[in-house]
């Protein structure tokens, strides 16, 4: 792409993240899953764009990456990729030099004397020495800075089941998962309402949580899940529904299983969501 284009490809990403804005999911009510996708899009072409612009575009890839969540539609996640967007578009627009595109021609070199040292040796020949090596700490370790992964607090064997009681799958769930050793914690929906997510205590404990989904829950069930995403993670939410109810097949980190008849056809899948999540089962 030339200088030219890529300010073009700017303005025409901005205009897109305006428009999605306002449409993001907030952090109490979770991310936008309806839209994740088309976000996921206009967020994989904003890096992309900042990769080609050269060097000055990576520390704007480096923020975005390393923000929390970022690859979840929040409008927080828009806000964050929109500024950096309109703060390089901004540089670019007034220095279009900045942008060094792949196989750029490189017209300015640094002074030989910035990369080599040079020594006159006894002869009256000049030498040419490499650069000095960086000094290596005392320690003995790269100066590179180690992460601490923060270790979570002691987990327990239950999950949230969120459904109304007289469902026939909430029902069967119940009693698959008292048989594998798996404690509940119910979230009673009423028909046709959505729960009040800011009335309950979150348990910090629990890491995994199953939906069950009809065909009247599907106006506000999106958020519900986005909320459950947010608080326990990608794949750490399982939604289930019979196979009547058009629920979305791909919704990124959640995993969704439409049932023919009983849930015994989802059992295996589950199991093997739960042990990858951590959870010890008895069978």
């Amino acid at each position: 792409m030339t200088p030219d284009e890529i300010i073009n490809k700017y303005k025409e990403l901005i205009d897109i993240g305006e428009k999605l804005l306002p449409l993001g999911g907030f952090d109490f009510s979770g991310y936008n899953a309806r839209l994740q996708s088309k976000y996921t899009n206009w967020r994989k072409d904003a890096l992309e764009t900042f990769e080609q612009t050269g060097p000055i575009g990576f520390p704007y890839k480096q923020k975005i990456l390393s923000t929390p969540n970022n690859e979840y539609f929040y409008q927080s996640s828009v806000y964050v990729i929109l500024n950096c967007l309109r703060e390089l578009h901004e540089k670019i627009k007034s220095s279009p030099q900045l942008i060094e595109t792949p196989g750029q021609e490189i017209t300015d070199l640094p002074p030989l004397n910035s990369t080599v040292q040079q020594e006159t040796g006894e002869s009256g020949v000049r030498v040419l020495k490499p650069p000095p090596k960086r000094a290596i700490p005392q320690s003995g370790k790269s100066e590179t800075a180690s992460v601490s992964v923060a270790q979570p607090a002691e987990w327990s064997n239950k999950v949230y089941v969120i459904g109304e009681p007289d469902d026939i799958l909430y029902a069967q769930l119940l009693q698959f998962l008292h048989e594998i050793g798996i404690e509940e914690i119910p979230l009673e929906r009423e028909h046709g309402k959505a729960i009040v997510l800011d009335s309950f205590d979150f348990d910090k404990s629990a890491r995994y949580a199953f939906f069950i989904i009809n065909e009247d829950d599907l106006s506000y069930a999106m958020f519900e899940i986005g909320h459950f995403v947010g608080r326990l993670g990608k794949d750490r939410v399982c939604v289930l529904h019979m196979s009547d109810v058009n629920f979305p097949k791909n919704v990124p980190g959640v995993l969704v299983k439409p049932i023919v008849i009983k849930l015994e056809e989802a059992s295996l899948a589950i199991l093997k969501e739960l042990k990858m999540a951590g959870y010890k089962i008895d069978l």
